[in-house]
């Protein structure tokens, strides 16, 4: 590495020029550091540090660069360290000497900073529409299956019948407060670094509140030391993919599960299944199960920039550059685990058949029958304690609930009426419910004629 080293009287070592550098992951930067770099030029313009020939000159020389790297002919060359150098020396060569005015009153720093204050709010943009378009598939897949009744469970033990399409909803508000987490971390995140310079800020008369305003940040820096050390938007989109990354990996554990022969609630089709290269039989949800994985993989991407940051004393340091590579990655990774769940949903059919009948337990039905009580006058714990009896007498007696014959029910509570055993439909079990948010089908139905169809609604509709 050659550049910037002027005042020095040694060459960097080759092992640690090669450590130090960073355009492995600073590849995914130069489109965000050219549009800085525009900025930059245009604000020096305007303040008449630079000519407008020699503005003019740069911003087309970064134009043309930009050109060159979506033509997939300019890449990052390790000899020049990171991003910023790469841009900086392919200016020159493209137009000389006015290339060497561009980083007036700017550090590495403030550049750094910004670009990836501009790549994480580009993300934030993206994950957010790829949410809407998941929650878009769960609700075609929630309203595909209104009628499919289930057993909802807590403690992965059969709790009581809900609808599938409930189920489905409950996914759907999970995604709809990680898109409302992205939109909030981005509001912060949309603050512009550039003219904070190394920490002092710069002594020329320069316009950070122009620059903001080209680059479409909702603001410009209040101190110039946190400009160029804050990465608590870094720490904070980590957050907000991991917890999203979570939410995914909640819904595949779940899909997996139902999609077992032990289940048997849903299948995958052939598109989103692989195949055993031993047992001719298999068809493995590996897909479902890799977006589970990865989001162990996000998580752990969240602890080691937060490990990082909590060990730095004010101002920059360049233990910073570590915060690069794991936002990059998590952006990669999360994209693409919200699309294949995406298409998993897309490929998913619900055996309504298998899921009724196991939401047809008896044993489920238990707190319609103390609700049942508590509306003819029993307090609730009485009505509990007496269901709790009639249900260790019906496992003494090696049958189900709905097999006892109403004396039965009344040696408990004389309030167990002849229509007792009528609650012993699933499909009434649900239809009863009727509080706000529960899995009641008029409530249901009540969200699929509105969230739901706008929800499945694509964006050209």
């Amino acid at each position: 590495m050659q550049v910037l080293r002027k005042a020095f009287t040694q060459q960097l070592d080759e092992i640690v020029t090669a450590f130090v550098n960073s355009v492995d992951a600073d590849q995914s930067l130069i489109e965000v550091d050219i549009k800085g770099s525009i900025a930059h030029a245009t604000m020096l313009t305007k303040q008449g540090l630079l000519t407008e020939p020699q503005g003019e000159n740069i911003v087309a020389g970064l134009n043309q660069i930009l050109q060159e790297y979506e033509a997939g002919k300019f890449t990052l060359d390790a000899c020049f360290e990171d991003v910023h150098m790469n841009v900086e020396k392919r200016l020159q060569a493209l137009i000389g000497e006015d290339a060497l005015r561009l980083h007036t009153a700017r550090s590495r720093n403030d550049q750094v900073a910004l670009d990836l204050r501009l790549f994480v709010l580009h993300q934030v943009e993206l994950h957010k529409e790829q949410i809407k378009v998941l929650q878009g598939a769960l609700a075609k897949c929630a309203l595909a299956n209104l009628d499919a009744v289930m057993p909802g469970y807590t403690h992965l033990q059969r709790a009581q019948p809900i609808l599938f399409a409930h189920a489905l909803h409950a996914f759907m508000e999970m995604f709809k407060r990680d898109g409302e987490r992205f939109a909030d971390l981005g509001k912060r995140a949309s603050v512009s670094p550039l003219g904070a310079g190394a920490q002092a800020g710069s002594g020329l008369n320069i316009d950070p509140h122009f620059s903001a305003e080209l680059l479409g940040l909702n603001s410009c820096f209040a101190n110039s030391i946190d400009a160029v050390s804050d990465r608590d938007f870094v720490a904070e989109y980590l957050f907000a993919a991991a917890l999203t990354s979570t939410h995914l990996s909640q819904m595949a554990e779940t899909f997996i599960i139902w999609a077992t022969r032990e289940f048997g609630f849903i299948a995958f089709s052939d598109a989103v299944t692989t195949s055993s290269s031993l047992m001719p039989q298999k068809k493995n949800p590996d897909p479902v199960e890799i977006v589970r994985g990865k989001a162990g993989v996000m998580l752990g991407e969240l602890v080691s920039v937060l490990a990082t940051l909590k060990g730095l004393p004010l101002g920059y340091n360049r233990d910073l550059q570590e915060s690069k590579p794991p936002a990059i990655k998590v952006a990669k990774e999360l994209s693409n685990c919200l699309a294949v769940m995406t298409v998993a949903l897309q490929n998913l059919t619900v055996n309504g058949e298998n899921t009724m009948k196991a939401a047809a337990d008896p044993e489920m039905i238990t707190t319609d029958l103390v609700e049942y009580l508590v509306n003819r006058g029993t307090p609730f714990r009485q009505a509990h304690e007496e269901v709790s009896s009639l249900v260790a007498w019906a496992r003494e007696k090696q049958l189900t609930l709905s097999q006892l014959p109403l004396s039965d029910f009344q040696k408990f509570s004389g309030k167990f009426g002849v229509d007792t055993h009528s609650l012993f439909d699933p499909i009434a079990s649900v239809q009863a419910k009727i509080s706000h948010g529960s899995t009641g089908t008029g409530k249901v139905k009540e969200l699929a004629a509105g969230k739901y169809e706008q929800s499945a609604k694509s964006p050209e509709e």
